[in-house]
Formats: structure tokens, C-alpha cells, sequence
């Protein structure tokens, strides 16, 4: 009889050590998505500097966009500009993550009032109630924010969120990451993988967030090197009770759509269809094709058609 083989697939190089810290080839779309004109700025909540960064006019109606786990603002570079022509899109580093500060803790309470008030501060609320959007763990803040300040919006995107029964909700942190600081950016680079890991087509836009995501540091012998910006000890310092779901659904005081990758591990087609149990009939739920968990790295174009449709005059009245 012969055995199944349970030895380990081993894990594919990171996805930019290929390009030896050189940039690839990007299309011609992204550059003029880059060349779009930005504001940047930022905004103190209980003791900590929130850094944001605007696209259009202040004075259209407003979009906020939240970052996923241990990402940044810059996250959203492929997405917001083909959104700023007709709305004034904010999008945020929570602490923590990108350029904003580190906490001694983090809550989800805290997260809530970070979002609203670098809204309040680019300029997301000055035509009224805002659009929000979060990625990832972003959709959990973001669903943390619409329970807290849903007065205040006009309705709330979740993209790739896992909402699982209660019984099968996270446990326990995810494990710490980061901390090591690299003897060069190029050896930073070529260790950059995305978290949850997966395959993505788009090199151009990994390459992008990767080298956002690095900030200058000191190693231990003194010598200069890089490491990345977010706090490694993010996850241990962060409390969030998660509601169960059905609570959650009760508490919103916005309307919610939810969007996943069609080929999602995390948000699978059995969690899909209990998240529509979950939240009713009338909520919008949309699947990018041909992406995974990180669709708005896999799909970007996708993803703002979908929101451009969606966050218009006649959703969320």
C-alpha cells in the first residue's frame, strides 16, 4: 500500500527577490494613477499623530479607505485615483501601521475614532456623510466604526473580511511580525511577502507597497540598515473582543455591502453563505473574479469600478 506523502510543499521564494531591488515593468494606467495629485496631512487622537492622504477635490462627497493588518494608506495607490474625480477619497496609516505612530495598546474603539477623525480632518465629511471602506483587518475597523459613528456615515464597505460563527471566530493574536532590521533596502525588499501569503500577478503594485512599507533603522552592531514601519508587537498589544455575528449585525447604524475574491481561503464560499445569513437579504454582496484575499492588489481596477458603482448617489440613501 503506498503512503500519502504528508511532507510540507516547500515555500515558494518571497515575490520580489527576482528583481534584485529594481522595480518591474509597470502599465502605463498605474503611472498616471501615481501622477494623480495628493494632499497629505495629519491629525492627533488621544495622544498619537494619524497620518492621511487625500485624492480630489474637498467638497465632493467623501470616501475613507482602511488599510488591512500591518499595511498602510498606500495600500489604496491603484484604487483611489480613479475615484477622485468625483469624490474627495481619504485614506488613512491606523497607528501602528505606516507612518502614523505607535501605542502602548491598541483597541478597535480607538481604531473607530482614528477613522473618523482623519475623515473629519481630509475632508471626507464636508459634503456630508462619507462612504467607508476597509480591507481585511480594515473591514473589521471598519464594521467596529459603523457600530460606534454609523450616524455619521453613509454606508460601509467590508472587502474580504472573514465572518465566521461564533464558535469559530480567531482565538487567539496573530503571530508577531517584524523587528528585524535588514543590512540593506534590497535585502528588506527581497524578504517582503504578503500576509496571508498568495500568488499575485501584479508585481508593479507589491514592489509599490513593499517599498512604502520600509522605514531607516539602526542595527544592533550600529550599523544603518532598514526595517519595517509597522509595530512588530501590533498584534500583542491590540484588544478586540469580537462580537458574534449576529450581534454585530444588529448593532450597525449604516448599511453594509461585502465584497470577497471569488478564490478567497479566507472568505470561502461556506463563510460566504453565512455571512449573507447573517447580514439579510438587503445587503449588497459582491465577488471580484479572478482574485484572491488581496483583491485590490489582484483586481484593482475591478475593485474601483465595483466602489464607484456602488458608493454613488443611489446606494445607502
Amino acid at each position: 500500500m503506498n503512503k500519502k506523502n504528508t511532507a510540507a510543499s516547500p515555500r515558494p521564494p518571497a515575490p520580489l527577490i527576482q528583481f534584485a531591488g529594481e522595480k518591474p515593468p509597470a502599465p502605463d494606467w498605474f503611472a498616471n494613477a501615481l501622477a494623480k495629485p495628493t494632499e497629505a496631512g495629519t491629525v492627533t487622537v488621544e495622544g498619537a499623530t494619524v497620518c492621511w492622504k487625500a485624492w480630489g477635490r474637498r467638497g465632493m462627497p467623501g470616501l475613507i479607505l482602511v488599510h488591512g493588518g500591518v499595511a498602510h494608506k498606500d495600500w489604496w495607490d491603484s484604487i483611489a485615483p480613479f475615484l477622485a474625480d468625483t469624490r474627495r477619497v481619504v485614506a488613512l496609516d491606523l497607528t501602528g501601521m505606516g507612518d502614523s505612530d505607535h501605542r502602548e495598546r491598541y483597541s478597535m474603539d480607538t481604531y473607530a475614532r482614528e477613522v473618523i477623525a482623519a475623515g473629519e480632518t481630509g475632508g471626507a465629511f464636508d459634503a456630508g456623510k462619507p462612504f467607508l471602506v476597509g480591507h481585511s483587518f480594515g473591514g473589521f475597523v471598519s464594521l467596529a466604526t459603523a457600530t460606534d459613528h454609523g450616524e455619521k456615515l453613509r454606508g460601509v464597505a467590508v472587502l474580504d473580511s472573514p465572518i465566521r460563527p461564533a464558535e469559530e471566530q480567531r482565538r487567539s493574536s496573530p503571530p508577531s511580525r517584524g523587528g528585524t532590521v535588514y543590512p540593506s533596502f534590497q535585502a528588506a525588499m527581497e524578504r517582503f511577502r504578503l500576509l496571508p501569503e498568495q500568488p499575485c500577478a501584479n508585481a508593479f503594485l507589491l514592489d509599490h507597497i513593499a517599498r512604502q512599507s520600509l522605514k531607516e533603522a539602526t542595527r544592533p552592531d550600529g550599523s544603518p540598515g532598514w526595517t519595517w514601519k509597522f509595530d512588530p508587537k501590533l498584534w500583542d498589544k491590540l484588544h478586540y473582543d469580537r462580537p458574534p455575528p449576529a450581534q454585530l449585525a444588529d448593532r450597525l447604524n449604516t448599511r453594509v455591502a461585502l465584497f470577497r475574491g471569488q478564490d478567497s481561503r479566507l472568505v470561502t464560499d461556506e463563510i460566504w453563505a453565512f455571512m449573507r445569513e447573517t447580514f439579510g437579504p438587503e445587503t449588497s454582496m459582491i465577488s471580484i473574479p479572478d482574485a484572491q484575499h488581496h483583491l485590490i492588489l489582484d483586481q484593482p481596477i475591478a475593485v474601483a469600478a465595483a466602489l464607484e458603482v456602488l458608493t454613488g448617489p443611489g446606494w445607502g440613501v
